[in-house]
């Protein structure tokens, strides 16, 4: 939408126009009116009007004066010049300023408007022609032997003479996925996003998925060197960005001189060449400290595999746990080199699965899945998810088996190992076995002569019975770890089963 500033000393003319012109057809969505040459100066310098309709005769400072002083503020204003004189000279001054057309009085509103519509035109194409520019300034910029003197030819002169005083930060935004969205609405909303926070930008797509962002201030706005508010604007990016698709950005050094900007933007490469150990949608800082680089251990992978055989799989997911955590201290690690490590952990679980004919369906759990199904992970999170997941897999598969295999064998493993849970119960037993409690008890009862309940009282009272040798135990210690919060319920248990309380108990066997 553009915006369009009149000045005519005649009230009627400028009413009579705003009233007559289709504005909202024509794509204007903002008229302000003056009523001289100074008047539409002090206005122009706070609206910034894409278009100029002024009359020539005017009081204080005419039209062509008014157009001069204009240009120089703002180089890409369209103008237009009304009058009522066949002056010459006024013309010449039309056609030295390059105005899109010279309207005589009295108005006619379809001539104008033909004029406003060419006017519009030319605006239009000037915005895409500095746009295009700018994006491919946005490229130049990175380049490290640009010559700054270059640019004088190449660019508007005003944005020359600001880039020439302003200090400078260069961001790399990345796209992660395949998420749909319009790239130019993606990027005029950061410049938008960018200029409401004080600061402007020349910002392009350096390919499908990544924009360089050039982000520039005057030096003597000293509030705006503050990280403070450079982090608040990183923020307000991604805050916006994070409602369309997941991203990272990089932030590169800041910089005082355009010559220097290409440093800004190598660094902001360097800081994104680390977004592996990030999250999605992380800002990622450049740092001039670097960590070392990450060397597995010789024997990782082996007791990775004796954890598998073992069938331990809270150590599988814990080992997992701390290599992330390891790695992700040393993040100057070449990244494939990472995922190697993982996938090399990948294939322990696929030839543990096929070793004990586990039956997996799962296709990722394959060994012909390739190394390079772990390139197309984003981030070191993403990777330790699909082990983490595969190895939650083979040992649900294990457990399937096991209980289909051999169902009063998996009941009794329960048994042994949660004994000292005071949730115990045959409901947790049937939840984790995968066996309604009728059939528990049918099959358990036939097998063992005893009710699951009544094999849980004897195997936790026969291992209180082992603890009370330790005489520095206390009873209450004792019974919670045999599955009773109760000491004293514990108690009441112990020598309804013995005759004796646990005290007595020890006094006699264990004196």
């Amino acid at each position: 939408m553009f915006k369009v500033l009149i000045a005519d000393d005649e009230i009627f003319t400028r009413e009579g126009i705003i009233e007559q012109i289709p504005w909202d057809e024509l794509g204007v969505s903002e008229v302000r009116q003056a009523f001289d040459g100074l008047d539409a100066l002090e206005i122009a310098s706070t609206f910034s009007p894409d278009i100029l309709l002024t009359d020539v005769r005017m009081p204080r400072m005419d039209g062509v004066q008014l157009s001069f002083r204009l240009r120089d503020m703002l180089p890409s204003c369209e103008i237009i010049f009304m009058s009522g004189y066949s002056d010459k000279e006024y013309l010449k001054a039309a056609i030295k300023l390059k105005a899109v057309s010279y309207v005589e009085k009295p108005i006619d509103i379809e001539e104008l408007q033909v004029s406003l519509k060419n006017a519009i035109g030319a605006k239009s194409k000037s915005m895409q022609t500095n746009k295009n520019m700018k994006k491919q300034l946005a490229l130049e910029l990175t380049e490290k032997d640009l010559k700054i003197d270059d640019l004088k030819d190449t660019i508007d002169a005003k944005l020359y003479n600001k880039l020439m005083q302003s200090n400078f930060v260069t961001l790399i935004i990345s796209f992660i996925g395949d998420d749909e969205f319009i790239k130019e609405d993606i990027l005029s909303n950061v410049e938008k996003l960018i200029e409401k926070n004080g600061y402007e930008s020349i910002c392009s797509f350096i390919d499908d998925k990544r924009i360089v962002v050039h982000i520039f201030w005057i030096k003597n706005k000293l509030n705006l060197s503050k990280d403070k508010y450079l982090h608040q604007l990183f923020s307000a990016i991604s805050d916006y960005l994070s409602s369309y698709t997941n991203f990272f950005i990089a932030v590169g050094k800041k910089v005082p001189a355009l010559g220097e900007l290409s440093k800004s933007y190598k660094t902001s490469m360097d800081a994104m060449s680390e977004c592996f150990y990030y999250y999605h949608n992380s800002i990622i800082y450049y740092s001039e400290h670097k960590t070392s680089i990450y060397q597995s251990e010789d024997n990782l992978f082996n007791n990775f595999y004796d954890k598998l055989i073992s069938e331990n799989k809270q150590e599988c997911l814990l080992t997992i746990k701390r290599l992330t955590c390891d790695i992700k201290q040393n993040t100057a690690t070449p990244v494939n080199y990472i995922k190697d490590i993982y996938y090399r952990l990948f294939l322990k679980l696929t030839s543990f699965a096929s070793e004990r004919n586990l039956g997996v369906s799962d296709n990722d759990l394959s060994a012909s899945i390739p190394f390079e199904k772990f390139l197309e992970f984003n981030t070191i999170y993403d990777t330790e998810a699909y082990v983490t997941d595969k190895i939650e897999t083979i040992f649900n598969y294990m457990a399937q088996k096991s209980t289909h295999d051999n169902p009063v064998s998996s009941v009794l493993d329960y048994i042994h190992k949660n004994y000292d849970n005071l949730d115990l119960s045959l409901q947790k037993i049937s939840e984790n076995t995968y066996l309604t409690t009728a059939y528990i008890c049918t099959i358990f009862k036939n097998k063992t002569g005893m009710t699951v309940n009544k094999y849980i009282l004897e195997y936790r009272l026969n291992e209180a019975k082992k603890l009370l040798k330790d005489r520095t135990m206390k009873i209450n210690e004792i019974a919670s770890k045999v599955g009773y919060g109760d000491g004293n319920y514990f108690t009441k248990i112990f020598r309804k089963d013995t005759g004796l309380t646990p005290s007595e108990y020890r006094q006699k066997f264990f004196s």
